[in-house]
């Protein structure tokens, strides 16, 4: 089973180019499948693995479903299935093993959540404060800025090179899930906020340890800013403003598609910007504008349901 597990991951890594974060998620869910057959099976770990793959049965897998059930929610349940169904296509593909025993295995019925939308007062003030006790303000505004700006992934943001930014054009050059490129137009505003801290604060932190580190974000060593110190920079801000709940970085994307459709843009070039591979990801934003056309035409229109 671990070889089978590892020949799978090194199929998506050099076969599928999948992130390094992806590839991390899929090791976790297999590791954690590896573990609930140890303890089924009354092994410790450090003893010769006997488990073969090929003998893996539909109620085995969803024993193990139910396992997860009674800890994790429906959406963690869904993705560890995703993983598993993946991970058994790619063995019955190979010859492997006989039959896929997880082809028809069913899955917990989830609702379709999106993040927080937030207004555009709100994002101003959220990525323009000037929170006390800042050490590196113009990174922070200038991270919140791309984030909402360009509508980037967190992941995509943290990996930004120097040389990826082209201020004469206004362009930015990102790389994506499965390493695609795609180039997003950086307004005036974001190019300004990123060109202060270029200027003010990132020279100071490449010269911590002499770093040549390419990365347009790093953190107070001078290394790449990793995601957690990301995430606590959005979190503070949001305290200060008096968010309540959580506030991932996820939510400015989702925000800046939305704002787009709002404004009319077409389902396709929103697309292009946020880089799904599929229309069918892009059209949920659809919905979102839909809901708030049926809130503009309840409250102002006379047939509104509000007028009723």
């Amino acid at each position: 089973m671990k070889k089978a597990i590892a020949s799978f991951l090194d199929y998506l890594e050099v076969e599928v180019c999948l992130a390094q974060n992806t590839l991390l998620a899929y090791r976790r869910e297999l590791n954690r499948y590896l573990a609930f057959l140890l303890d089924q099976n009354k092994m410790r770990p450090k003893e010769k693995d006997p488990l073969i793959p090929g003998e893996r049965s539909r109620e085995e897998l969803e024993n193990f479903l139910t396992f997860l059930g009674q800890t994790l929610s429906p959406a963690s349940i869904a993705r560890a299935l995703a993983v598993l169904r993946g991970f058994f296509r790619y063995l019955h593909a190979m010859e492997y093993i006989p039959k896929d025993p997880a082809r028809k295995l069913g899955g917990p019925r989830l609702d379709e959540t999106l993040p927080p939308i937030l207004g555009k007062k709100t994002l101003a003030l959220l990525i323009n404060m000037d929170r006390k006790g800042a050490r590196f303000p113009l990174r922070d505004r200038a991270l919140l800025h791309l984030l909402y700006a360009c509508g980037l992934r967190i992941t995509e943001a943290l990996s930004a090179t120097t040389d990826s930014l082209r201020a004469d054009l206004s362009l930015i050059r990102v790389r994506g899930k499965g390493g695609k490129e795609r180039l997003v137009p950086v307004a005036p505003p974001c190019l300004e906020a990123i060109e202060t801290y270029l200027e003010g604060e990132r020279p100071g932190l490449a010269k911590k340890q002499n770093s040549k580190c390419p990365q347009l974000f790093l953190s107070k060593t001078g290394r790449p800013l990793d995601r957690h110190r990301a995430w606590r920079i959005l979190r503070e801000r949001a305290l200060a403003l008096g968010f309540r709940g959580a506030l991932s970085p996820h939510a400015l994307r989702h925000s800046f598609a939305t704002h787009l459709v709002e404004g009319g843009a077409d389902l396709r070039s929103v697309q292009e910007l946020l880089g799904h591979a599929s229309l069918a990801t892009t059209q949920r934003y659809t919905h979102v504008d839909g809901e708030r056309l049926a809130r503009l035409h309840a409250q102002f229109h006379p047939r509104g349901a509000k007028k009723r």
